[in-house]
């Protein structure tokens, strides 16, 4: 995309804003939740539940809700019924990984520590609706593991001019800042937005592992043992630009453009220190590594979007988006060795790193809606989506300052896909009692991987997979507003770029992590059958079976080094129990959210000299509570427990935590005040038991999760209040195909 592309998107957006503001007048919009009625001696006054079920989807309307309140996405999904989020950028829904990030309906392929960094730099207050969803239709891409959470943006209906004012400061053991500011002018046929925001702060993460190393385990006096203990402290800096310009030439035609720009920057400073025990109680060696890291990344986003409203229930919808996202890394890390006595073991030893890469991303899509009869509707299209990906890494080390190339960690690495996707979706209504919903999606995907690395060792690999990928729901409604539902769907995990780069990331001379270039798509099947009463309370029990399940794996290599890299598993299976309850009141002030889970998870990977197991049945539970207090003050409190989990090669123990808040607005909810403070015994520490042929240990993190802060926000509305349209709070559909982060 041109430069001058991009400055011309920025002054159109700019003027736009600007000139939008029309007649003058000031209007003081009212955005109170509860509305009381006064007539006489009579006081009515009404609830709003911002959570609605539907087979396949938990919708939260986060604009009428007080968890709308938390500065930035990041925290406000933590806050959703379900849903867990690491900090690693390992999302869970319902007790399952697997979970694919959609923002308006559009794949977001960011992941890992860049996906956190980059929710923290998005507004809470910009998104309308959070949706939930573990039954797609075929209009979604098959990629993922149908868990998927959609995040809506919100659309401002009122003429004139909004602005959003919003600041969040955090203290935990060190502090944390995030400022935005949101600018929406609306006219007749003109719609445009902007908004900033920046964010800042230190993350801190103690980290401690045991692995046991041995030719055989548990082989006594043979084996070897390696205690590590490590602090990582990262600072980062974020900015985040998002420009929407929306035009309405008449009732039949809309089209649009966005712009947006993501910076990240952090640097991780951290301290190692291993300890190696072999068939004694004290330490025979210790090694004391420091790393120094700097990472930056950027995102390029824009895309434009053309919609004809032919007829009633007659639409014709087209997108053309474009992504770019550079990233650049240089580490520097010093190591020294001592023996049992405490001289010196070895000379001192340095590494130094330069990795860099480029990923361009182009998708197009074409979709036709038609309503054939009031019983009978379709729709159906296509989609194309290219990838292009480029990295590279360069090391050397020194003994006693004499540098020198390191072969095994100099990689280049290519990697191009297409995907070309042909899809329809059917709804049936043969009665007022039944629907069914039919679709099928077709995915011609071609892979073309190469790899080359400083030891003079080339791989390519080309891979096509032609699939079809069905899905049926068939819904029954019965007395008393219940309703029962059945459903099959199948799709597919392909790797992502991080899970394909050969890069090797060195934690310390004795673990290290990479990809792995010659992994397989995941294929997945699944059921769920829904009992479903009054929209508010659901039971589901599902079934899972994964084909070439993709999992970490932990290996040794030939210098006793632990290599952390995904692989595919031989059989992968889950089934469980799943329950809803949205609406509980023990009191008209007091409203409950329980979310709970019972899963039993399989899993089976064979090795050069075993065949491997690992089931667990899990339970999940998360409450969410909300009080309405006197002086209009709510209070927030969210907990959730998560029993041990199966994952892979891994087993992740229990883990639980608890948040609270306190939420009071005041000049007419135009100022919003929130407090709070999360994890607050301070058990959001994840650990992982793992074995594999050669290795068995433990893995413990502990996080800067323990904190307080504070939210303030100011809303501002100029311009002469407008009557809504009566299409316009149904016009999701033209809202969700643009990728507007």
């Amino acid at each position: 995309m041109s430069g001058k592309f991009i400055y011309m998107q920025f002054a159109i957006m700019l003027f736009a804003s600007s000139s939008a503001y029309g007649e003058i007048g000031y209007f003081l919009q009212d955005t109170t939740t509860d509305k009381n009625i006064k007539l006489s001696e009579v006081e009515i006054s009404r609830r709003f539940n911002p959570v609605k079920i539907v087979p396949g989807k938990l919708s939260y309307q986060v604009s009428k809700n007080t968890v709308g309140s938390s500065g930035n996405v990041l925290e406000l999904l933590r806050k959703m019924p379900g849903v867990t989020i690491l900090p690693n950028g390992k999302i869970s829904l319902n007790g399952q990984a697997g979970v694919q990030l959609l923002i308006d309906g559009k794949t977001n392929f960011i992941d890992g520590e860049n996906l956190i960094n980059f929710l923290s730099s998005m507004p809470a207050s910009y998104l309308d609706i959070v949706e939930l969803i573990t039954q797609p239709d075929a209009g979604m891409d098959a990629n993922g593991d149908a868990r998927f959470i959609n995040l809506k943006r919100a659309i401002r209906s009122s003429n004139g001019i909004n602005v959003l004012l919003s600041t969040n400061a955090e203290q935990g053991i060190y502090n944390r800042n995030y400022h935005t500011i949101t600018v929406a002018a609306n006219m007749h046929k003109l719609n445009i937005s902007n908004t900033y925001s920046y964010a800042n702060g230190i993350d801190l993460i103690n980290v401690n592992s045991a692995r046991y190393l041995s030719n055989a385990i548990n082989t006594g006096n043979n084996t070897l043992r390696l205690d590590m203990d490590a602090i990582r402290k990262k600072k980062y800096s974020n900015h985040y630009y998002n420009g929407t310009l929306d035009y309405r030439p008449n009732d039949k035609i809309k089209m649009g453009t966005y712009l947006l720009l993501s910076d990240q920057e952090r640097t991780k400073e951290e301290t190692v220190g291993s300890a190696f025990f072999y068939s004694r109680p004290l330490a025979d060696s210790t090694i004391a590594t420091s790393n120094g890291l700097r990472h930056h990344f950027k995102n390029f986003s824009t895309g434009v979007h053309f919609i004809v409203q032919f007829r009633a229930g007659s639409k014709w919808e087209n997108y053309l988006d474009r992504q770019q996202v550079k990233q650049t890394e240089t580490q520097h890390q010093l190591l020294d060795k001592f023996i049992e006595d405490g001289a010196p073991g070895s000379l001192e030893q340095q590494l130094r790193g330069e990795t860099g890469g480029k990923v361009d991303i182009t998708t197009m899509q074409s979709k036709y809606m038609l309503e054939i009869q009031p019983n009978i509707a379709v729709s159906f299209g296509g989609k194309f989506t290219q990838v292009g990906m480029r990295t590279n890494s360069f090391y050397q080390e020194a003994n006693n300052k004499n540098w020198q190339k390191r072969p095994d960690l100099i990689n280049a690495f290519d990697h191009e896909e297409r995907l070309k996707a042909l899809f329809m979706q059917a709804r049936y209504n043969p009665s007022d009692l039944l629907q069914v919903d039919l679709g099928l999606r077709y995915e011609d995907a071609a892979f073309n991987s190469s790899t080359a690395n400083g030891q003079g060792i080339d791989l390519t690999i080309v891979r096509a997979y032609r699939n079809f990928f069905p899905n049926l729901t068939m819904t029954y409604a019965l007395e008393n507003k219940q309703k029962l539902s059945v459903n099959y769907h199948r799709r597919v995990n392909r790797p992502n770029f991080k899970d394909l780069s050969p890069f090797i990331e060195v934690n310390d001379p004795y673990l290290y992590e990479k990809g792995n270039p010659a992994l397989k798509p995941e294929f997945v099947n699944n059921m769920e059958f829904t009992w479903l009463f009054k929209d508010f309370y659901s039971l589901q029990l599902f079934y899972s079976l994964r084909q070439d399940a993709i999992s970490k794996s932990y290996n040794l290599d030939d210098y006793k080094r632990t290599v952390v890299m995904p692989m595919n598993l031989k059989h992968a299976s889950s089934i469980g129990l799943r329950v809803n309850a949205t609406s509980i009141s023990p009191t008209q002030n007091w409203n409950i959210q329980v979310n709970g889970n019972l899963i039993y998870k399989y899993f089976e990977w064979v090795t050069a000299n075993d065949v491997h197991r690992n089931r667990q049945l899990t339970p999940a539970l998360q409450v969410q509570s909300n009080i309405k207090l006197p002086f209009k003050v709510n209070l927030d409190v969210n907990c959730f427990w998560n029993g041990a989990t199966a994952d892979g090669q891994a087993t992740m123990a229990s883990l639980w935590s608890a948040n609270s808040g306190l939420r009071k607005t005041f000049l007419q909810d135009k100022f919003t005040l929130y407090i709070y403070a999360n994890d607050l015994f301070k058990t959001n520490r994840p650990k992982i038991i793992f074995n594999s042929d050669f290795m068995e240990g433990k893995y413990r993190e502990s996080y800067d999760s323990r904190a307080v802060g504070i939210n303030l926000s100011y809303r501002l509305h100029r311009g002469k209040k407008s009557n809504l349209k009566s299409d316009h709070a149904n016009d999701r559909l033209e809202e969700n195909n643009r990728i507007n982060y």
